[in-house]
C-alpha cells in the first residue's frame, strides 16, 4: 500500500483556531518587546553570544577589568538601601584602592574617615592623607564630605569577604537567557596576579538595548524588587523565631532547625570600556539544584503538591512520620486587641510596608511540618504582613542543609504583586501633586490582583502557615 498524508482540516472552527492562536503569539511577542511607560517597541540587543550547555567556565572567552588596563576597568560598586517605607535608592560602596594610583596592595586607611586609602607605596610619601583631611578654600574637606555621606548612608562599606576585589573578569557567552535577562558568569580577580578569588558571580543584563541610564533604571528595578523581598524574607525568619515562645523545650529544638528564607544580594558594577560606560548587576552564583518553587501566575512546585494531596488524605495533624511532629506545648498570655490600620492613611513620608502583629500560631498538633511548605508559606505570609498590598512570588533558587544543619532557601529574581487599590491610590496621590506615574514599580510581571488570585486559587494553607498564624484566603476575597 502507498503511504499518504491527511491533509489538515481547513474548516471554519479549524481555521479560527489557527488564527486565533497566531494573534494571541503575536500579541504575547508585542508586549514583551513593549516599553511599559512610553508604549514604544524595545530593541533587542544583537551582540549575544550564547554559549552551549554544560560549556566549562574555560572555554570560551573572558574580558577583564583591571587596574593596570586603562581601556577596561571598574570604575565603582553600588548597592540598594531600603528603609521599609517608599524610601530607597543606589549607595555607593567605598573604594578600598589607592586614591592615588588606585593600587589595592598593603592598603592605609585614614584613621579619620576609614573610607579612603592609600597603598604601600604612596603612603611613603609624606603625610597620604594631608590633603584628603584639608578644607578647600573655604570648602568642607573630602575626609568630612564621605564622614558625611557614611553618616546620611549615601555610601557604605563592604567587607573583603563581600567584595574580595575591584578588579573583575566577565565571560563573553551568556549561560542563561529569561524573558527580560541574560545572564554571563563573573569573577573577581586578585590584583596582584590575576588569579581567580571570592565567589562566583553572575551577571544580570537587560536583553533590550538602550544607553547608560536605561540599563540603570531596569538593574534600579531589580535591586528594589530584590531588597523589598529581602525585608519580607526577614520578617519571616523573625516570625518563626517568634513562634518558639508557644512550644515547650524539645518543640523550640524544632522549630530552630526550620528552613529560613534569604535573598542573596545583588551589586551594580559600573565600567569603563574603551572609554565608554556600561553596567552590570551581579550576584552570588547558587550552586546547587536551582529550582522554581512558584510562579507569579499560581505555579506550584509538583513536591508540594504532592505532600499537600497526603496530607489531606491523612487528615490535618496526622503525618507517615510522627517522628517529626511537634507538640503544641502553649504558654497562655493575655489576648490584646489588634489594632486598626486605616490603609487609606497616607502621608508625605509614606506608609510602613509591614504590619507589625506579633505571632500567633493556630492551635492543635503539627504533624506536616515538611520543608517545602516553607516557600508557599513566605508567599502567603508576604501577603498578610504588607495588610494585603504586596505578595512576593515566582520564587526560584536553591534549598540547601549547612554544615552546622540549619535549613536555607537561598532565592533570586522574585516578583513582587501590587494591589490593584494600592495603585488607584497612587495614580491619585500623584494626580494631586502635580506627578505622573506610581509610586511602586515592579516591572511588567507585577500582575496585581490577578496574581494573587492565581496564588490563592492553587495555594494550600499547611502546618507551616498554621504555625506563622497565617489566615486562609479565598482567592475571590482578595
Amino acid at each position: 500500500s502507498i503511504a499518504s498524508f491527511g491533509k489538515p482540516s481547513l474548516d471554519a472552527d479549524s481555521l479560527s483556531h489557527i488564527i486565533s492562536g497566531l494573534a494571541s503569539s503575536l500579541t504575547t511577542s508585542r508586549t514583551e518587546m513593549t516599553e511599559l511607560r512610553t508604549g514604544e517597541l524595545r530593541q533587542v540587543r544583537m551582540d549575544i553570544v550564547r554559549e552551549k550547555l554544560h560549556t566549562l567556565d574555560s572555554e570560551g572567552t573572558w574580558k577583564n577589568y583591571a587596574v593596570d588596563d586603562e581601556s577596561r576597568y571598574v570604575w565603582n560598586f553600588w548597592a540598594w538601601t531600603f528603609n521599609g517605607r517608599r524610601t530607597g535608592d543606589f549607595v555607593e560602596i567605598v573604594s578600598r584602592r589607592c586614591m592615588r594610583c588606585y593600587s589595592e596592595d598593603g592598603l592605609q586607611s585614614c584613621p579619620v574617615c576609614n573610607a579612603a586609602f592609600v597603598c604601600r607605596g604612596c603612603f611613603r610619601e609624606g603625610d597620604a592623607f594631608a590633603n584628603h583631611k584639608a578644607s578647600n578654600y573655604g570648602f568642607e574637606s573630602e575626609c568630612d564630605s564621605l564622614l558625611k555621606r557614611i553618616a546620611m548612608g549615601s555610601l557604605l562599606h563592604k567587607d573583603e569577604e563581600q567584595l574580595p576585589s575591584f578588579c573583575i573578569a566577565v565571560k563573553d557567552q551568556a549561560f542563561g537567557e529569561g524573558a527580560e535577562r541574560i545572564v554571563r558568569k563573573v569573577r573577581f580577580l586578585d590584583p596582584a596576579n590575576g588569579d581567580y578569588i571570592g565567589p562566583v558571580m553572575v551577571a544580570k543584563e537587560s536583553r533590550f538595548a538602550g544607553e547608560y541610564h536605561t540599563q540603570m533604571a531596569y538593574h534600579k528595578n531589580f535591586m528594589r524588587t530584590q531588597d523589598i523581598a529581602a525585608s519580607f524574607g526577614r520578617r519571616f525568619n523573625d516570625a518563626l523565631d517568634e513562634a518558639e515562645k508557644y512550644f515547650n523545650a524539645a518543640s523550640q529544638a524544632f522549630i530552630r532547625g526550620l528552613p529560613r528564607i534569604v535573598f542573596i544580594e545583588p551589586m551594580v558594577v559600573e565600567l569603563i570600556e574603551n572609554g565608554v560606560e556600561k553596567n552590570i548587576l551581579i550576584e552570588r552564583y547558587l550552586v546547587g539544584d536551582y529550582k522554581k518553587f512558584n510562579s507569579n501566575m499560581g505555579f506550584v512546585e509538583d513536591e508540594v503538591k504532592k505532600l499537600v494531596k497526603q496530607m489531606n488524605n491523612l487528615g490535618v495533624g496526622v503525618t507517615s512520620e510522627p517522628q517529626q511532629g511537634i507538640d503544641l506545648g502553649i504558654i497562655e498570655e493575655g489576648s490584646e486587641e489588634e489594632e486598626e490600620t486605616d490603609d487609606e492613611d497616607e502621608d508625605e513620608g509614606g506608609e510602613e510596608l509591614f504590619d507589625s502583629k506579633e505571632v500567633e500560631p493556630g492551635e492543635g498538633d503539627y504533624g506536616d511540618l515538611q520543608d517545602a511548605y516553607f516557600p508557599q508559606a513566605f508567599s502567603h505570609f508576604s501577603y498578610e504582613r504588607s495588610r494585603g498590598n504586596f505578595m512576593v512570588v515566582d520564587l526560584q533558587g536553591v534549598f540547601s542543609v549547612k554544615d552546622d544543619g540549619s535549613k536555607l532557601y537561598e532565592l533570586t529574581d522574585p516578583v513582587i504583586h501590587q494591589h490593584d487599590r494600592l495603585r488607584r491610590r497612587s495614580r491619585r496621590h500623584d494626580h494631586n501633586r502635580g506627578r505622573v506615574g506610581k509610586k511602586w514599580n515592579f516591572g511588567r510581571t507585577d500582575r496585581g490582583i490577578n496574581g494573587m488570585k492565581a496564588f490563592f486559587e492553587t495555594h494550600k494553607c499547611t502546618d507551616a502557615c498554621r504555625l506563622l498564624g497565617l489566615s486562609e484566603v479565598d482567592a475571590e476575597d482578595v
